[in-house]
């Protein structure tokens, strides 16, 4: 059941709109770059650790790409928009289909170290931006950076 809930997060968490890069967002950028992996989610306000090398993985890497990995299934490549005026600071999540912008998922992000956390909407891409990383409609996704 688990790592359904993991495959799903993956998925649902590829999203996202137009925001504007200055210093300070690549400073962000850089710290994003690397790989991530997905250490446990919160769901309703309840906290589930993955499953030791099952929960995916996340890869931000220069020029604003992303790959999505979930343990059995394709990779998904995507690329992402940070949003850095806000605070919590905005992180657009983009699907990419055939080499065009497919679904967005629209999420709030926390980088402290070696430790990512990501917030967004129960809905995936239909749902809306959370503003806090907390409440019932929230999805939190708890990431550790992977030493190379």
């Amino acid at each position: 059941m688990k790592r359904y809930i993991f495959g799903f997060m993956i998925l649902s968490a590829l999203g996202g709109a137009g925001f504007a890069e200055d210093k300070t967002a690549d400073s962000e950028v850089k710290k994003l770059e690397g790989t991530w992996e997905i250490v446990a989610a919160e769901i309703m306000g309840k906290k589930i650790d993955a499953p030791k090398g099952k929960g995916g993985s996340i890869i931000f890497s220069k020029g604003m790409k992303l790959v999505m990995k979930d343990p059995g299934k394709p990779d998904k490549d995507g690329k992402y928009k940070i949003d850095t005026s806000n605070s919590p600071k905005q992180l657009d999540l983009i699907e990419l289909k055939d080499g065009k912008d497919g679904k967005v998922t629209q999420a709030i992000y926390e980088v402290d170290g070696d430790t990512l956390r990501l917030g967004f909407s129960g809905e995936g891409a239909k749902g809306k931006r959370p503003t806090e990383f907390k409440g019932d409609k929230v999805v939190i996704l708890h990431l550790k950076r992977q030493k190379s």
